[in-house]
């Protein structure tokens, strides 16, 4: 629980297709095949919030850099049947005096970098990474018991999505943060009071839920050490991913099949049991209880 790592989150723009309005992290879709998915982090992060691609840029103009810290994590499955890989970087100031350590320095911004693209981003915010897992750590711990939430409601609940149980949990975080960084404060918020969520006292809030919620997740249990056997088994998709693309020709590039497109629908009926063989469903399933 030492110090506070914030990780940066965007507001989807309400005119995007696909989980419009939602809470995600800066990223997109591959151009081509071959673009690592580095690259795809990189330029959407430079398209969507204004991060320079460029790390010459970033230190010149911005006094800060970039380093590339987890590029190992697994990939997650969208409900719309996509293959998600997060990338974890760490953003810093760069002019240290002697002595000073940059994961400890805090990231005190003269200039920012931020600039929203309207067409896909509507906000900027930050929310601190303990906030995800410290439900989780012991209660008589002395940093445990001082420590206080930003988010002012958390709830989860299982949802049976084609036969199989996932865990969704939200966080609610109130637009209106004293917490927030001064330099993300000045950026304009361009969604509409109708697109947030509106709690009892008729404050805007921010949900942050779904894949981007348990990808950030993963990644608090990680930092705080607690990736015991039950976590290292929920982490990520990978075996549901190989499942549907190798033994059940879904996610393919020709495009979406008939089932997915029910599946992505809320179809009742369908089962990821009706694509993948049936020892390898047994597989899946005895592995791990939660998705």
């Amino acid at each position: 629980m030492k110090g506070e790592l914030r990780v940066l989150l965007t507001k989807r723009s309400r005119t995007l297709r696909s989980f419009s309005g939602d809470v995600s992290f800066p990223g997109g879709k591959a151009d081509f095949i071959q673009e690592t998915f580095e690259s795809v982090a990189r330029r959407e992060a430079e398209e969507e919030i204004g991060l320079p691609h460029d790390p010459e840029v970033l230190h010149k103009e911005f006094g800060m850099r970039l380093d590339n810290l987890v590029m190992d994590m697994p990939c997650y499955l969208s409900r719309t049947f996509l293959s998600v890989k997060p990338m974890v970087c760490f953003l810093y100031k760069d002019k240290l005096e002697k002595g000073e350590d940059k994961y400890e320095v805090p990231l005190d911004i003269c200039k920012f970098f931020g600039k929203l693209n309207p067409g896909e981003t509507s906000s900027l915010f930050s929310v601190p990474l303990n906030d995800l897992i410290v439900h989780l750590l012991p209660e008589g711990d002395e940093d445990v018991k001082n420590y206080r939430a930003e988010y002012f409601e958390r709830k989860e609940y299982k949802l049976n999505w084609g036969g199989i149980r996932w865990l969704i949990m939200h966080y609610h975080f109130h637009v209106a943060n004293i917490n927030e960084m001064p330099w993300l404060q000045i950026i304009e918020d361009l969604s509409s009071s109708d697109e947030d969520g509106v709690d009892g006292a008729i404050f805007r809030f921010r949900d942050l839920w779904g894949l981007t919620c348990k990808m950030l997740f993963d990644v608090s249990c990680i930092a705080n050490g607690l990736m015991n056997e039950k976590l290292k088994r929920e982490l990520g998709h990978e075996d549901l991913i190989v499942g549907l693309h190798d033994y059940g020709n879904q996610m393919q590039p020709s495009g979406r099949s008939e089932w997915e497109v029910g599946m992505i629908n809320g179809d009742r009926k369908l089962k990821y049991s009706d694509v993948i063989p049936e020892y390898y469903m047994k597989h899946l399933l005895e592995r791990r209880s939660l998705w």
